[in-house]
């Protein structure tokens, strides 16, 4: 109070406006307000009944002063005060503390909303990276905008991303800043790989002569096809990994792997003569590790229960 009070005084003091009533009688009234503000009885009685106390007969209420038709622009302190400051130096007198807030101010600036933009992109896509072009409707100006924007999506991106597009929001209100429009980037499912982290997975289904006697194949990754050597004696749930073949660390570091576990796959469907060829093999039977292993087990089991 007694800040805002100086600030006044300094303004409409006669000293610094001499031969100018309606500055004499603004300092009146504001030397008349800081009495009242200061004094906490005088306070009260303000509260209830206005600046000179409680009404008799039909006197009105004073509600304050009323400036809004005197022009602050001629008078100067030691410092330069505009109407617009005048003013406001008023509205902390009047207005914040007495709770009758008056203001030339315009309305609060707000900003505009946030939106969300779900947007899919293949594994492959997300491995590279890319550019999309979307299409969403915001609001502009209070009326609905078609926007049209490329989205950049880096090298990695993981499932769930967050790309923040800075002011493509709801414009905001009163001048205030747009809001901002959130792309989330989902990965469609593929038809052959999964990921884990940085790594790539996927199933290899091979033959059983294939697990035995070991072949050459050739797969796919994320950004074409690689060479794979599967030696004999492969097992099922055996993994292989190709190193540097899985997706960017959107963070920076070394690439993920792709990881190739091993499916052993039964013929179906054989005819005779397939079936008894492969009967011969089980000449070969003894010789697999764990189908011996497993015999001795059901042997001491039986022996077991003797």
């Amino acid at each position: 109070i007694k800040k805002a009070y100086r600030r006044l005084a300094m303004l409409y003091h006669p000293d610094k406006n001499p031969n100018n009533k309606a500055a004499e009688d603004k300092f009146k009234e504001v030397s008349e307000a800081y009495e009242v503000l200061s004094d906490p009885e005088s306070r009260k009685k303000y509260d209830q009944f206005g600046l000179y106390g409680a009404p008799t007969g039909n006197q009105g209420f004073y509600t304050g002063p009323n400036f809004e038709d005197f022009d602050f622009e001629n008078f100067r302190g030691q410092r330069t005060y505009t109407t617009e400051s005048a003013y406001d130096l008023f509205n902390d007198l009047f207005g914040d503390i007495m709770g009758q807030h008056k203001s030339r101010r315009g309305p609060t600036k707000t900003r505009g909303a946030d939106l969300r933009y779900n947007l899919t992109v293949s594994f492959e896509e997300a491995a590279t990276g890319c550019e999309k072009n979307i299409r969403f409707i915001r609001k502009r100006n209070n009326k609905d905008d078609s926007a049209n924007l490329l989205v950049s999506v880096p090298a990695g991106v993981n499932n769930g991303q967050r790309l923040k597009l800075k002011g493509e929001g709801d414009s905001g209100s009163h001048g205030g800043a747009a809001g901002d429009l959130y792309v989330i980037v989902n990965l469609s499912e593929h038809l052959l790989f999964k990921r884990q982290g940085s790594n790539v997975l996927m199933d290899l289904p091979i033959s059983f002569v294939d697990a035995i006697a070991g072949t050459e194949l050739e797969v796919p990754t994320l950004t074409g096809r690689a060479s794979l050597k599967v030696p004999s004696n492969t097992h099922p749930g055996q993994v292989f990994r190709l190193r540097g073949k899985g997706f960017p660390n959107i963070g920076g570091g070394a690439m993920g792997d792709m990881l190739l576990r091993v499916v052993v796959d039964v013929p179906v469907d054989l005819t005779e003569e397939q079936i008894q060829a492969v009967k011969k093999l089980s000449l070969i039977g003894d010789s697999a590790p764990l189908v011996k292993e497993f015999k001795e087990k059901i042997k001491r089991l039986f022996e077991g229960r003797k």
